[in-house]
């Protein structure tokens, strides 16, 4: 039998089941009757101990009036036809159109994870890595080119989903596996985006001198795509910048990011980057004057203007991206050195929300260093 598709909970799914409850005033013994299942199933699905299926998500939907908005926080990631069940069961019979379905699958999981946060997507991506990996080990050599390219885009998620969760170890297995691949793989534009996010790792973990390294690493690669350069080129100025590096150095790797960043305007993106647009590097550079900012005024002015307009031109199917959340709190900070208090508490307030709504502890813990920096308060 075929492997049942995974299955994505948004993470507020069981606060808001709590809250419909209460508002229709319905006791959880009521709800459960209604719904033919026993009282401490609701109250695990409440406090988020039990994940539901569709089918649950829908009756309870129906229970409680909802109009569908309870449903639709639950669904089947969905696996393109049926061919991709087949392929999960029969990994030594995969294909080059197999291969394919794995990739629009892994494109649906990245435009989820915008909308929902990494934390509700992860899950359900370790168990496809399962497959991907299980197809990588009986793969024909003749198809595993394509198999192997295809795990490391895979790789390449799931060790972004790490940091986006606060999980090292994930990130690190993953990251390490896809630039094994993606060298296999001869895959020029993935193993810089590797290098690149190996250098977004080391940056969370404290490691100034590699995270410099790693982005100059993918920075300096000719056969990248330009707009992953361009991203690595702002990411070592970043790093420069928190690295107390001369502020003619920083700026002059600034201006090299914003010229990449220019030509590769005019570049085809590679699917796994879709996200380097113009609003984009405009957040980037801003990040990396807000630094300059916490010795130079008008650094920090500078970096008002770019992060405004980045986040206000972010695409609106990632408005609720926790990434995008982290993007506003480097707002708040250069709003608050600007000593405008009142568009800190406002864009840390937006910030906390996405937090809340994707179950972020990585960003809550952002806003709360933020909110305790700048002596601010913002409600929970």
């Amino acid at each position: 039998m075929p492997p049942r598709a995974p299955t994505i909970v948004d993470p507020r799914f069981p606060a808001e089941l709590a809250r419909l409850r209460r508002e229709r005033g319905l006791s959880l013994r009521q709800l459960a009757a209604a719904v033919s299942h026993g009282k401490s199933v609701i109250h695990q699905l409440e406090t988020g101990q039990t994940r539901p299926a569709v089918d649950v998500a829908v009756r309870l939907d129906d229970a409680l009036a909802a109009g569908g908005a309870l449903a639709a926080m639950v669904v089947d990631v969905p696996d393109g036809d049926r061919r991709a069940a087949y392929v999960a069961a029969h990994p030594g019979r995969v294909d080059l159109a197999g291969v394919r379905i794995l990739g629009d699958v892994l494109a649906g999981y990245r435009r989820l994870e915008d909308s929902i946060g990494a934390a509700a997507v992860l899950p359900p991506v370790r168990v496809q890595l399962d497959t991907i990996v299980s197809l990588l080990r009986e793969a024909g050599h003749q198809v595993r080119p394509a198999v192997v390219d295809m795990a490391a885009q895979w790789a390449q998620f799931a060790g972004w989903l790490g940091i986006a969760n606060g999980d090292d170890r994930t990130a690190r297995v993953w990251l390490d596996r896809s630039l094994q691949w993606s060298t296999e793989a001869s895959n020029a534009d993935l193993t810089a985006t590797v290098l690149s996010f190996q250098g977004h790792r080391a940056e969370g973990r404290g490691d100034l001198p590699a995270m410099i390294g790693l982005s100059r690493a993918a920075r300096d690669d000719p056969r990248a795509n330009t707009a992953l350069r361009a991203y690595s080129a702002g990411q070592e100025a970043r790093g420069l910048a928190m690295a107390g590096a001369c502020p003619t150095d920083v700026r002059q790797m600034l201006t090299q990011a914003a010229d990449l960043a220019t030509e590769a305007a005019e570049t085809p993106l590679p699917a796994w980057g879709y996200w380097y647009t113009p609003a984009f590097y405009a957040v980037q550079q801003g990040i990396v004057w807000r630094y300059l900012g916490d010795r130079d005024a008008r650094a920090n002015d500078r970096a008002v203007e770019l992060l405004t307009a980045g986040t206000t031109g972010v695409d609106e199917t990632a408005e609720s991206a926790d990434w995008h959340g982290g993007h506003l709190v480097h707002l708040a900070i250069a709003h608050g050195r600007a000593g405008d208090s009142g568009s800190a508490q406002r864009v840390l307030e937006e910030a906390r929300s996405i937090a809340v709504s994707t179950a972020s502890r990585r960003l809550a813990g952002q806003v709360d260093a933020a909110v305790r920096d700048l002596g601010l308060s913002v409600n929970p």
